[in-house]
């Protein structure tokens, strides 16, 4: 792409997922390496509370372009349809939602569940769909004692025996786990994936304004981004580097472990080895969605056309992670 090589920069305001760490790390390998330079972009990368702000963000003209859950971009667009933001790449091709417990009182199967205390976020739309996966697994959700907690004591909650498991994302809340002290061996993971939940998470999403008036600038973001988590997936110490040059208190090894584990749990997984970055089968994203519409309680199930938009995927040798 010469011609958009020699292009200026153009500044995109962008909005993480979460504060800045290892797990987006590779958007910042795009802009040291020089990845998105040479689209002629420069990404004005934000931290966010998370997903929920992260879309509430692009869909409020705040920014352009984020990194955020699909299960909450599709919970945003059943209710706000008209000013929802589309989905342009999908990057976490593994939901890495689970049950997270320690081994003193381990959750592992439905039958621990029962009368365990489990600390949920209140607007996360993975939590919200916990009691419809347990149901449809044939348990009670009422068995179940959720307490809604604040995400930023949620794991030390866990650590303090106030609660017996967390709901969170693995890689944000193990990491913490081990910065306290505690042994990976000692950590047990429930995933929703073992209750049926077989769906992709974090992904690049854009506005629908940006969509409509700028397709270029959404097809070179979208490259960008494939470029950006091939590299830093190929090097992840160079990646947590980029995020410590960012925020001195961050370890690189930390960082750089936690990169490693979404690449080997998250993002390669068979599906992108045989297909690519962002490949989304349909039936899987049917069979999602109409869970989703059971546990967010929508209307009618959401259809992969109202939220995502394919015109923006790069050549298949870009989406080839390996």
């Amino acid at each position: 792409m010469p011609s958009v090589a020699r292009a200026q920069a153009k500044e995109v305001p962008f909005s993480l997922d979460f504060r800045i760490y290892g797990g987006n790390s590779p958007f910042f390998v795009g802009e040291e390496s020089g990845i998105n330079k040479d689209l002629g972009l420069s990404l004005k990368l934000d931290g966010a509370p998370g997903s929920a702000e992260a879309v509430r963000r692009v869909a409020s003209g705040t920014h352009t372009f984020a990194f955020a859950d699909i299960a909450t971009l599709i919970e945003f667009s059943a209710r706000n349809p008209g000013q929802a933001p589309k989905l342009l790449l999908s990057i976490f091709d593994d939901f890495p939602a689970c049950l997270i417990s320690l081994d003193k009182k381990p959750l592992a199967s439905l039958k621990d569940l029962e009368g365990a205390r489990i600390g949920i976020g209140a607007a996360s739309a993975a939590t919200k769909i916990v009691p419809v996966l347990l149901e449809t697994n044939g348990f009670d959700s009422k068995k179940v004692n959720f307490v809604t907690v604040d995400v930023k004591i949620r794991d030390s909650m866990l650590l303090r025996g106030a609660v017996d498991a967390v709901i969170g994302f693995d890689y944000t809340s193990v990491f913490n786990l081990l910065e306290a002290g505690v042994a990976l061996s000692s950590v047990r993971f429930f995933y929703f994936s073992q209750l049926g939940f077989d769906f992709p998470s974090n992904s690049l999403i854009a506005s629908r304004s940006i969509v409509d008036s700028d397709p270029d600038l959404c097809k070179r973001v979208t490259l960008a981004t494939a470029r950006a988590w091939k590299a830093a997936c190929k090097d992840p110490s160079a990646a947590a580097t980029t995020v410590h040059n960012r925020d001195q208190l961050l370890q690189i090894p930390v960082e750089r472990q936690r990169l490693e584990w979404v690449r080997d749990k998250h993002i390669l997984t068979e599906n992108v080895r045989n297909n690519g970055l962002g490949h989304l089968d349909p039936t899987r994203m049917e069979n999602g969605n109409k869970l989703l519409q059971k546990g967010l309680e929508l209307s009618v199930a959401p259809k992969l056309s109202d939220y995502y938009d394919d015109r923006f995927l790069p050549d298949a040798s870009e989406l080839k992670m390996i």
